[in-house]
């Protein structure tokens, strides 16, 4: 089981610099990939999503890269263009014999003439392969993040299984009861009227009665609802959007018992059990 929550740094230090990756990830329906790089890295970005992809199904992440360069390391070259230098000295020197000005072009001004001065990046090619090896080693920090928090969350849910289980079990042995009360309030009620009734008939109403409070349908419902999430939680794959799915169908058979509840003591486990069931599903909202 992985938490969606989660956070991962790592560095590489070379001769050219320093690279530092930072991953945050957040719970989210389906993966949501948000990478930052330097400009130099972004023939690496689909390959650094590929690897997310392989990893990860569900979150919302964002990746941040940095590089950080040593002083002694020039990321940009500056080349002169001769050619156009030679076209604007030229010129300015025809200018000047025409006009008979003095040809006061300076460098400043020549290296501010568009394109005289060529900047070419260095070649930092090396560093995308030094990459693709931070960002490798950020994923499997972030995955174990996840698992550490993911075993928390298993624990939580372990017990609340548990007491899911429990209060299952306290609502069906007091279905006899329910019942055996049901008949007595029957019988009471007619004791009361002084009226005759036909044994028969009155087994007829009592079925009819208890038919329509009867809660064995949804108990086996939700023991086998219960089962099944037992065996999901152990599961080695990522399990938030069935873990989503169990609890609708538990909280829909916890609501039908609440409804046909006819004595404190169901009504009561009914509540526990539908509190335990939402406190769930907070839960598994964080859930890969």
């Amino acid at each position: 089981m992985q938490s969606m929550t989660a956070f991962a740094a790592h560095e590489v230090v070379n001769d050219l610099g320093k690279l530092s990756c930072e991953i945050k990830s957040i719970n989210q329906r389906f993966l949501d990939l948000t990478i930052k790089a330097p400009d130099f890295l972004r023939t690496s970005e689909n390959h650094f999503r590929k690897l997310f992809n392989q990893q990860l199904s569900r979150g919302k992440v964002s990746v941040f890269i940095r590089f950080f360069p040593n002083e002694s390391i020039n990321l940009t070259h500056l080349n002169i263009n001769k050619a156009l230098l030679n076209q604007l000295i030229e010129k300015a020197n025809e200018i000047s014999n025409e006009t008979g000005l003095e040809q006061s072009l300076g460098t400043a001004e020549l290296m501010a003439w568009p394109d005289v001065i060529i900047q070419q990046p260095a070649d930092l090619s090396i560093l995308n392969q030094v990459a693709t090896q931070l960002v490798d080693e950020g994923i499997k920090k972030l995955i174990d993040s996840r698992q550490r928090e993911g075993q928390a969350m298993y624990d939580v849910l372990k017990q609340k299984y548990n007491k899911m289980v429990d209060l299952t079990h306290k609502i069906r042995d007091e279905v006899p009861a329910i019942n055996n009360y049901l008949a007595d309030k029957l019988k009471t009620k007619l004791a009361e009227l002084d009226i005759d009734v036909n044994p028969e008939r009155f087994e007829q109403e009592l079925a009819l009665q208890l038919q329509k409070i009867d809660i064995t349908e949804e108990l086996d419902r939700l023991d086998a609802h219960l089962i099944e999430f037992k065996r999901v939680l152990d599961l080695e794959e990522p399990i938030g959007r069935r873990l989503d799915f169990l609890v609708q169908e538990l909280n829909r058979e916890s609501n039908t018992i609440g409804s046909k509840s006819t004595s404190i003591t169901t009504s009561n486990a009914s509540i526990d059990l539908k509190v335990t069931i939402e406190q769930i599903r907070e839960q598994i909202q964080n859930i890969e």
